[in-house]
Formats: C-alpha cells, structure tokens, sequence
C-alpha cells in the first residue's frame, strides 16, 4: 500500500470513530432537548387545564384518556401533598389505533376552588425514537459520503502534490547508480523537511560515490599489479624449466612453483570479479536465451565429459527469456556446469532441465547432501580438489543476487541446483 493511501486509511478510520462517537452524543443531548421542551409544553398545558378547572363543577372524573389528553380523579389531602411534578415515558394503549405508542406523562396534584384535592396526569405524543434514529443515521451516512469525497479530493489535489518530492527521491534512487561517472541533482522543494531530506541524500550519495570509485580504484590496481608479476613469474619459470642442467626433480618442483602461481592468478581474477559483481561494475543487460548459453556450453566440454565418462543429458521444456547481464548470464551457467562436472563421479550423469523460467542442473556424486548453508560461502572448496579455488558457486550465488535471480541447492539422490526468477 502506497504511504499516501496508507495515511487516508487511518484517516477515514479516525474520521469514522469521531463521528460515530459524536453521533452517539449528538443523539443523545438531542433526546434530551427534545423530551425537556415537551416536559416545558407538558407544564404549560397542566397550568391551563387547572385555571380551567377552577370551578369543581367543571371537573369529570376519567380513567381514560379521551380528546383532552388527561385525566382526572379525586384524591386524599395526604395523598395530594406527596404529590410531586414527575415526567416518565410510558406507553398508551388505543383502541382507535389497536396499538401501543409511547406518550411523555406528566402526573401532579391540585386543589380545585371548593378545596377537594385532584390527581390530574397529562400526556403529549412522545418523539418517534426509531424515526429521529433512522434520520439521524441517514444524516450520517451522508455526512460520510461527503466527507470521504472531501477527503479523496483533498488527497488526490493536496497531499500529492506535498508529497510529491518524495516520491521524486525514491525515482532518483531507484535511477541511481554508483557506476555512473556523473548524476544528476535531486529536485527542489520549498518544503523544509522534504530540502533537508533532500540534502542528506544528496551527501550521503557523493561520499558513497567516492567511496566506491577509490575502491574501484584499489581494487583494479591491486589486481594488475598482482597480475602483472604472476605472469612474468610463470614465464620465467617456463623458460627456466626448459634448461637442460635442471635434474627431474628440479623441474618437478618448478612445475609445483608454476602450479601455485596459475592458482594465485586465478585467485586474483576471481576476486576481482566478485568485486565487480557485487559493485554492480556489469550495468549493460539484454534479453538472454538460456538455451543458446546451453547449447553452447554443453558442446564446448564434450570432450572433457567423454574423457571423464560422463553423460550430459539436456531436457529442454521451454526456453526461457531473461533480461540480465551476458557476460554475467553465461558465467553463471559456465560455472555450474563446469562444477557438477568437476565433481561428478566417473562413469555418472549431468542433467540440465530448462524450463519458462527456472533451470536446473543435476549431477551424480560420491558425496552426500553439502549443507546448503557453507555450499555458496567464499574459499569453500573440496579437499581433494587442490586446484580449486573455492571460489566459484560463490560467484555463481553473487551473479544471482546481482540479477535478481534465486540460487537453491538441494539433494535427491542427485546434487540440485536450481535457478529460478526471484518474485516481486
């Protein structure tokens, strides 16, 4: 959910508690104001029906309430003096009607001229509580409508447009890229947060920026001037295991010397190249078929398969489209297949399925399930494999990571690898 529409959900929320409660007490005094101005009507009316009967000859004893709406009837002196002016709802039976409904009764007490003492109670229609109910939560529901309009025109016309800075710096980032030798300056706002946000990032990017290119920088000189020394190392040693004077075991040694030194290199190109993996050094992508980078690889080790017995079989589903780096795309497969090879056992299997979008890679092997955990780690090697590196299932998983692809390893009888698209 977008932060803009996260907060018009709290708000609506608030807005809906505030008004429920408020109607809650709206009705509430509204009742009361309405059954205290009936009550004032109610005393009015008792005020004239006594000054009308003033006159005891004028006085009909009733138990029911006719077209006068009250009723009258003689009483004690005591009874007459407890008497005090109360108002209750109660409910009236019509015979005209046949039903019930709810009436305000007012009952009190006089003394009329000759001095007998009356109890005189006095009705007036009620208000119709489930009606005042039905048009207040009428009222409500359009109240709510208005407001909901109100407030999805004040979010589409003023809180976008306030928010619109952020959502210029989260497209900035999202189109940043460290490799890129210049960028452009993040957009001015009048708002002081959003221009104090704004200028963190801003800071934040130009020391990451340089950050990265002195790495860069390390890292492509520590490399050459490594490399450069490595190779001629290995040259001369070449040249010198071709003198004549050197005895067999001189030269066994040499080629030991040579052996540590094409490892060394190795090592160092592989380093480098994580590096470069993991600082996003490989920025050109394209749509990549897999299933020309397996065509292609599977033929380049077929001879190397043969000698070590082993059969390649390639179940091709679909093809699948990637849009990733090239160089990066057929690296990953090079070395997945190179490793399920390497660490075949001979006379054993190599199944590569691809699919729409996944491919796996399965192999035979004297050893058991690896834990999944140490598989993709850095400098984690077989130790009867003393040519290895360690280094390449590591590579593997950073081309994944970098590509937006997800690497698994699994066992069922076989070593799985399986690479699949990461989901959004």
């Amino acid at each position: 959910m977008r932060l803009i529409n996260h907060t018009l959900l709290f708000l609506l929320i608030i807005l809906f508690i505030t008004v429920g409660l408020w109607s809650v007490l709206f009705y509430s005094q509204l009742l009361t104001q309405v059954k205290t101005t009936i009550d004032e009507g109610l005393g009015n009316y008792k005020i004239v029906i006594i000054d009308k009967l003033k006159d005891d000859s004028l006085i009909v004893e009733q138990n029911v309430f006719l077209d006068n709406n009250y009723i009258v009837k003689g009483v004690s002196e005591d009874f007459a003096l407890r008497v005090r002016d109360s108002y209750k709802d109660t409910l009236i039976f019509s015979t005209l009607k046949n039903t019930s409904y709810e009436v305000r009764l007012l009952t009190t007490a006089f003394v009329a001229a000759n001095g007998n003492y009356y109890e005189m109670k006095v009705i007036s229609n009620e208000v119709d509580k489930g009606r005042l109910m039905g048009k207040i939560l009428q009222s409500l529901l359009w109240l709510f409508f208005f407001l909901f309009i109100g407030t999805l025109l004040v979010n589409n016309l003023v809180l976008k447009k306030t928010w619109k800075p952020f959502y210029r710096v989260l497209e900035y980032l999202n189109d940043f890229r460290l490799d890129k030798k210049t960028f452009r300056e993040l957009p001015k706002t009048h708002i002081k947060e959003f221009s104090m946000l704004n200028d963190s990032i801003q800071n934040l990017l130009n020391l990451n920026v340089d950050i990265f290119n002195s790495q860069k920088q390390f890292i492509e000189n520590a490399s050459h001037e490594l490399q450069t020394p490595l190779a001629i190392g290995i040259n001369k040693l070449e040249l010198l295991a071709d003198e004549d004077k050197l005895s067999p075991d001189q030269i066994k040694q040499i080629g030991d010397i040579i052996r540590v030194f094409q490892r060394l290199s190795g090592l160092n190109k592989s380093l480098l190249l994580l590096s470069k993996i993991e600082n996003k050094q490989f920025v050109s992508e394209e749509p990549i078929s897999f299933d020309a980078i397996f065509s292609r690889i599977t033929h380049d080790f077929t001879d190397f398969t043969e000698y070590k017995k082993i059969k390649i079989s390639y179940q091709k589903e679909d093809n699948w489209l990637f849009r990733m780096n090239k160089d990066l795309a057929e690296m990953m497969v090079l070395n997945l297949v190179k490793n399920a090879i390497v660490h075949n056992q001979p006379g054993g299997e190599l199944i590569i399925r691809l699919g729409v979008s996944y491919f796996t890679i399965e192999n035979t092997s004297d050893k058991l399930q690896i834990p999944s955990d140490k598989l993709f780690k850095r400098f984690n090697k077989d130790a009867d494999n003393k040519g290895s590196t360690g280094l390449g299932l590591a590579i593997v998983k950073a081309i994944a990571d970098a590509s937006g692809l997800q690497l698994s390893y699994s066992y069922h009888k076989r070593h799985i690898f399986k690479v699949i698209q990461k989901s959004n």
